[in-house]
């Protein structure tokens, strides 16, 4: 089975007409468990992957494979204006949607957040206009809803910063700006977080990103 290309922090392959995720580094399985949770009671609300199989003991599960092209492909392609602008729209919608009952997750505050939230992890087809999928939930929790608008800018800053000028149309498809430095306060916390929980955050990538981060202005 091929790895997927943009499968990062996990081992996420191709299982015929499925998709075969394991969920790999520290809290495996509660991530796994997380998602689990997500997709099973999103799938009436928001474009995500139906659970075909499930193996918490292992760390694993079997989602359906979504049509679309991925969010970071379609920016390198020059597409960035009509990605951030449906990934904001993306956002708002999953803002809106009230805390679904029974949804057990960590956290406080008054929105799902998605925890990873931005292009890397949407498949879209812009000829229609929508997204086709929004992956990866393993780190959802309730919170607030800055934390998923930052995390999205902070994705095309730091991965493909010939679309920083494009920024606006996230915040336009969202309907909210919030000021600088509640966004960049998020960023710093969210890669904090990730520098921590690397295996060796002498040598992390996350320690660059950081001094990276902690110097950007809007």
């Amino acid at each position: 089975m091929a790895r997927l290309r943009h499968g990062y922090t996990n081992l996420t392959r191709r299982r015929g007409a499925h998709v075969e995720k394991t969920y790999v580094g520290p809290r495996g399985s509660e991530r796994a468990r997380t998602e689990l949770a997500c997709l099973s009671v999103l799938g009436d609300r928001l474009p995500v992957p139906r659970v075909i199989d499930v193996d918490l003991a292992g760390g694993r599960l079997t989602l359906s494979s979504l049509p679309g092209d991925h969010g970071q492909d379609l920016i390198d392609r020059g597409q960035a204006r009509a990605v951030l602008e449906l990934t904001g729209a993306t956002l708002a919608t999953l803002q809106r949607l009230p805390l679904p009952a029974g949804l057990d997750l960590g956290g406080t505050g008054p929105v799902l957040v998605h925890g990873d939230f931005g292009p890397q992890n949407l498949l879209l087809d812009l000829d229609a206009g929508r997204v086709t999928g929004v992956l990866d939930w393993e780190f959802a929790h309730r919170g607030d809803g800055v934390e998923d608008l930052a995390w999205a800018e902070w994705i095309v800053r730091m991965h493909h910063p010939q679309a920083i000028d494009d920024l606006d149309h996230l915040f336009v498809g969202a309907g909210a700006r919030r000021p600088w430095s509640e966004r960049h306060d998020s960023m710093l916390r969210r890669v904090r977080d990730l520098l921590a929980e690397s295996t060796s955050s002498s040598s992390s990538p996350w320690r660059a990103r950081l001094e990276e981060t902690e110097v950007w202005t809007e």
